[in-house]
């Protein structure tokens, strides 16, 4: 067994230990809408926030496909929690591309000492999801941040957030603050009805000071040929399709200690009904398929030279476009055939079946596959390589 073999045996071990514990109190906490401090607390102490930390700064130097395994494991046992570190995963990936090495020796510290990272950037009343309102600006020799942030999954947990911001000639930043500093109020306001435990809410700022240490590229991240926007597109895929497992594993269950045959197939089980073993056996197909595109995607960004080029990144970029594709598929298939296969019994709101629903129905609407199908077909069929951005 190689060294890799081991560690990503020993990761899965203990994201498997950190599921078990989220999936005893993950429909509970589902439907009170719990904080879930606790258990965003277990996760981010287990270790497992800081697998992506380079060896040159003490840490495990996994890769992708590390992140990718974890993050299915934990979100086929609560999606919600599983979301929250996706833009700690991220920064960490811009910070090896854009911060400076006393940034990289002060952030990476932090990520092995446990603490969490988030980013708050998306807004809600602008033209488009790129477009930013708050603004880094500088008064008396000092730097604010004023502005309103929503979507700001997390948040509520972290200890620093990165607020993105344009500053005075225009170019966006990553501006970091931290979670308790003055001017800064995040808001457990998030009402969506699936992912209800991301804390998915609104960070106000108001003449937030941030020290200019803090303060790191957020659009020259994606000017060099680099993955970091395939990369955050691949932990969304692997929520995906943690979900879709999920729901069919429930599925599953359900079927074989409750659904009854139907009264005119003559039959004593349901679990021999030709018709419904065919609808499992589609489902088993799609989350099968979406399993190995994520798998070979991962692989291939962990494949990367330091120094990729273009058509290199482009290819990454469409798998795991292709990938998220499939788990988006999977998720909604699987999630919606759980009732048609389980019965009206399974709808019973005690039992919160829906909330598989509900989340892959929510999470899925992030960067939606219809443009992803755009960049993918574009890709094979004019050879015109994909927009490089946070979300391809």
């Amino acid at each position: 067994m190689t060294r890799a073999t081991s560690v990503m045996n020993d990761l899965q071990q203990i994201a498997n230990e950190v599921a078990s514990d989220l999936r005893l109190t993950a429909s509970q906490r589902d439907a009170s809408r719990a904080l879930s401090a606790d258990e965003v607390d277990r996760y981010a102490h287990s270790g497992l926030w800081a697998i992506t930390v380079p060896e040159a700064y003490g840490g495990p130097g996994l890769g992708h496909q590390a992140v990718a395994r974890v993050t299915r494991i934990i979100a086929a046992a609560d999606p919600s929690i599983a979301q929250i570190p996706r833009s700690h995963f991220h920064l960490i990936e811009v910070l090896k591309v854009v911060g400076t090495e006393a940034q990289k020796r002060f952030f990476f510290d932090q990520a092995l000492a446990n603490k969490k990272l988030m980013q708050a950037a998306s807004e809600i009343g602008t033209k488009t999801i790129s477009e930013i309102k708050t603004t880094l600006t500088q008064r008396d020799g000092k730097l604010y941040l004023n502005g309103k942030k929503f979507y700001a999954t997390g948040c509520i947990h972290a200890d620093w957030i990165a607020i993105v911001a344009k500053d005075e000639l225009g170019f966006m930043v990553n501006a970091v603050v931290a979670r308790d500093a003055a001017g800064v109020t995040v808001e457990n306001d998030w009402a969506g009805f699936g992912q209800r435990v991301t804390a998915s809410g609104t960070v106000k700022l108001v003449d937030a000071q941030v020290d200019e240490s803090m303060v790191f590229g957020y659009t020259e991240a994606f000017v060099e040929n680099n993955v970091i926007g395939a990369g955050s597109q691949l932990i969304h895929a692997a929520i995906d399709l943690g979900i879709a497992c999920e729901a069919l594993a429930d599925t599953k269950q359900y079927v074989r200690q409750h659904t009854r045959p139907w009264m005119d197939s003559g039959l004593e089980r349901a679990t021999d009904d030709p018709l419904l073993i065919d609808q499992i056996a589609r489902l088993e197909v799609a989350t099968a398929a979406a399993s190995a595109m994520l798998d070979q995607a991962s692989a291939s960004m962990d494949q990367m030279p330091d120094r990729p080029d273009e058509q290199a990144v482009a290819e990454v970029s469409i798998a795991v476009g292709m990938a998220k594709v499939l788990a988006d598929e999977a998720a909604l298939l699987a999630t919606n055939k759980l009732f048609e296969l389980c019965g009206a019994s399974s709808t019973r709101e005690q039992l919160n079946l829906n909330r598989h629903w509900r989340n892959a129905r929510t999470h899925t609407l992030h960067d939606p596959v219809r443009w992803k199908l755009q960049a993918i077909g574009d890709y094979f069929l004019n050879g015109k390589l994909p927009k490089r951005h946070n979300y391809i």
